[in-house]
């Protein structure tokens, strides 16, 4: 299995940077227990909408000490800071591989797809049934397993359905584990869904949220 994290900031939290970037960089190291293989995160902030994405099949505490992480922060955050507005959404993944080699990025999460940018914990294991099911309406790219969820959650929005719509009929579809959290290319929402109770969340009155897929790191986190 692997390990889903992220930060949720509104603009009135006034979250100071270098805290956000210490709490993403304990999060991945805490989330590394679950999967080593490799790691990522995808950043939208306020500036411009921008979806900013960064994944390696390397381990997170690698990731966080490479100079491309460096490079990746100051893109995804400094137009956000530099301009004051600092609501922004981060999710981030730490991979355990159960199909798709990590050694082909397009499998490393988060995952990118038709305007889906996602990351998952858990085995969608009736993957290749909803790939023939919806043949001729989503179409497989990839070999990872949370493709086929980015795919079906993308058609679903196509056909009318709201995003808690949708990522409830994916979910009556698949069978299988997913604890999820997605961004959208063409929206400013973000979704966290769990068809297992697998999400743990930490509040902050001010205007800023964490999540966890474990709830040891949650607690982690907070000490």
């Amino acid at each position: 299995m692997c390990g889903i994290f992220g930060i949720l900031a509104k603009a009135e939290a006034d979250l100071p940077r270098p805290l956000l970037e210490s709490a993403i960089r304990e999060l991945f190291i805490l989330s590394e227990t679950r999967g080593k293989e490799s790691s990522g995160i995808a950043v939208r902030g306020s500036a411009d909408r921008t979806l900013h994405v960064t994944k390696d099949d390397i381990p997170a505490s690698e990731l966080i000490r490479s100079a491309e992480y460096r490079r990746f922060l100051d893109k995804a955050l400094g137009p956000s800071y530099s301009d004051g507005q600092r609501e922004l959404a981060a999710i981030a993944h730490s991979r355990l591989v159960t199909n798709g080699s990590q050694e082909n990025n397009t499998n490393n999460q988060p995952c990118i797809k038709d305007g889906v940018v996602m990351v998952h914990n858990g085995i969608v294991t009736n993957v290749a049934e909803l790939w023939e099911r919806y043949a001729g309406r989503i179409e497989r790219r990839y070999e990872v397993d949370t493709e086929v969820i980015a795919s079906l959650f993308r058609l679903f929005l196509k056909e009318g359905l709201g995003p808690v719509e949708a990522i409830r009929k994916v979910f009556s579809e698949m069978e299988g584990a997913a604890s999820v959290a997605i961004l959208l290319e063409d929206s400013s929402q973000v979704l966290l869904a769990t068809n297992t109770g697998s999400l743990y969340f930490l509040e902050d009155p001010a205007g800023s949220l964490v999540f966890a897929s474990e709830e040891y790191i949650a607690r982690s986190f907070t000490e």
